[in-house]
């Protein structure tokens, strides 16, 4: 094994036991499209541009990976309500075809119809709630990382990643107030001596 690799490990497993979880298996990923969290196989995969950053910005995004570990569960959960959602929509239709008396052209027409209206009604409801969560488990990932690093290592990591176009203002926003209550806590910590 490698020695990029066994540290990626050796960091991996480090940040799972801060956290108290099982360690994710490591895997180096042959596309370069960046790290990311396999919930169904509990792995995190690894590019070789990843490898290749400062290892401030390494351990940021180790530290976030591991962050997605922690919501293995949930990322599951909604998986298998997503499966379950999108079958339930098709075998609607399909049941309605299946059980409908009648003429063929009304028999494909109105579950067909029906099976349109309701992807049109549900598509942008369910669409605005996968966003919405998204950003709640990015950010939650996000704050195992500043926990993990450190609020301004953490910080100043992803103000380098935002540069390079791969984290919104949003997340950076809260980063950095993350930052700035870190900071008071400190000082407040201080002052009370």
């Amino acid at each position: 094994m490698e020695a990029p690799q066994q540290h990626v490990m050796h960091l991996v497993a480090g940040y799972a036991a801060i956290l108290g979880i099982a360690p994710p298996i490591v895997r180096l990923a042959a596309s370069h499209s960046g790290p990311c969290y396999d919930p169904l196989f509990n792995r995190i995969e690894v590019d070789a541009p990843t490898l290749a950053l400062p290892q401030p910005l390494l351990c940021l995004v180790l530290a976030h990976e591991v962050g997605h570990a922690t919501q293995r569960t949930a990322l599951l959960f909604d998986l298998t309500k997503t499966m379950f959602g999108v079958t339930a929509l098709i075998a609607g239709p399909c049941i309605m075809f299946a059980a409908w008396p009648g003429e063929d052209l009304w028999r494909i027409s109105i579950p067909g119809a029906l099976f349109a209206i309701l992807v049109a009604l549900l598509f942008p409801t369910w669409r605005a709630r996968t966003v919405q969560r998204a950003k709640a488990l990015e950010l939650d990932a996000d704050a195992k990382a500043a926990t993990l690093c450190g609020a301004r290592i953490a910080f100043e990591a992803m103000e380098i990643m935002a540069k390079r176009g791969r984290i919104d203002a949003t997340r950076l926003n809260v980063m950095r107030e993350r930052c700035a209550h870190a900071e008071d806590a400190k000082e407040a910590k201080s002052t009370c001596r």
